[in-house]
């Protein structure tokens, strides 16, 4: 009797892998974000989650991201690894990380302390490696937006100083950096193509954000020309990022914030102080709402509706200190206005007591809008998204 051996060639089952980008100062209460990670992790009962910490600094927001994880939100297990530059190079250390589901970096004061321990001189750890077999294997990793980059990472400073000064990779001889720099051995590498930054509009950071990606984007390798930047207690959970990434808006249960993406391809890098640069598009998008990474594709929350033709407001508000990182959202403020209102564009400034004061013009014409009131929300907080608003930005003389 002869037997025919059939052998079926099935197509690999697509493993689900899961980036969390946040924004900085996530809140306990932040139910939304909490479980996301959660799930994302293996779900409530199986989530056993490493929580990473990179200095001492950050052992108490370790171990309440434990308690959080495991008491407040029902994970399986949640432990802290605390690392040092050694223990990042350790084979036992990094065997240990392989096994958890998920991993949870803390937020730190110095958001190179974690780069400096887990991809110094932009070269992975074995750590590291470790934990890019987490989300490999189809795990979680979250953390700081900032440090999750393949791209620049920017290190410090504000937006006047960056669009004054510019940025700057170097350390200067004393060893106290410039204004405004960036590590251009980039981040962590979880994601590509993309510059990341977070508290991005409650600190003013938009200006610093596009003033790395002009001064960066045509850096061999690691240059490139789209920059996004995600609010405080808000996060962009991007599902397959080391292959299609997709991101979806999760916030607070009552929110405005959102994650901000900005593309510098067709504007000059001029470096000097005085420079103009001319229509800069950029998008702003809130709850639920869904951005394909690679193609730019968005769908909005289905409980959005166009905006125009039924703006809500008559005229726009321009703010007299557009960068301001005391005046929280100024950028953010304005432009939810503008998208809702019946005038086109508004011109804002900085604030008199700067030197140079610059001009920021943003223009809605080709721009697209979608909001709505928060669904269950009996205040009935109005959320907007948007795409393609332009920017111009010139010196005042």
């Amino acid at each position: 009797m002869y037997f025919i051996v059939v052998l079926l060639y099935l197509p690999a089952v697509a493993i689900a892998q899961s980036l969390v980008l946040i924004g900085g100062n996530l809140k306990d209460d932040n139910v939304g974000i909490w479980t996301t990670m959660i799930e994302k992790a293996g779900g409530p009962g199986v989530a056993d989650i490493g929580v990473i910490v990179a200095s001492s600094t950050g052992n108490a927001e370790g171990i309440k991201a434990v308690d959080n994880f495991v008491k407040k939100y029902g994970a399986k297990a949640a432990s802290i690894v605390s690392l040092t530059k050694e223990s990042a190079l350790s084979q036992e250390v990094a065997n240990n990380v392989e096994n958890y589901t998920g991993i949870f970096f803390v937020e730190d004061s110095m958001e190179s302390n974690m780069i400096d321990i887990l991809r110094p001189s932009g070269v992975d750890t074995l750590v590291l490696k470790s934990i890019k077999k987490v989300i490999d294997k189809g795990g979680m990793v979250a953390g700081d937006s900032a440090i999750m980059g393949d791209s620049v990472m920017i290190l410090g400073g504000d937006s006047m100083n960056a669009l004054v000064l510019g940025t700057k990779f170097e350390k200067s001889l004393s060893g106290t950096r410039s204004p405004l720099v960036y590590n251009k051995s980039g981040g962590l590498g979880f994601l590509k193509n993309y510059v990341l930054d977070s508290h991005l509009s409650d600190q003013g950071r938009e200006m610093r954000l596009i003033r790395t990606l002009l001064d960066s984007k045509n850096l061999p390798n690691i240059g490139t020309a789209k920059g996004l930047g995600v609010d405080e207690n808000t996060a962009l959970v991007v599902s397959n990022p080391l292959s299609k990434p997709i991101g979806k808006v999760i916030t607070a249960d009552v929110s405005v914030s959102g994650v901000f993406i900005v593309d510098v391809s067709n504007v000059p890098a001029e470096s000097v102080a005085k420079a103009t640069y001319d229509q800069i598009p950029f998008s702003f998008f809130t709850v639920n709402d869904t951005i394909d990474l690679t193609t730019e594709e968005v769908i909005y929350a289905n409980w959005k509706i166009p905006i125009a033709g039924e703006e809500w407001f008559a005229d726009a508000i321009p703010s007299f200190d557009i960068f301001s990182s005391e005046q929280p959202s100024q950028w953010r403020q304005t432009n939810r206005r503008l998208i809702d209102c019946k005038e086109v564009n508004v011109t804002c400034t900085t604030i008199s007591s700067v030197f140079p004061r610059v001009q920021v013009f943003f223009d809605r014409l080709q721009a697209v809008g979608f909001g709505a009131d928060i669904p269950n929300d009996p205040a009935k907080t109005y959320v907007a998204s948007f795409r393609n608003m332009l920017a111009s930005i010139k010196p005042i003389e």
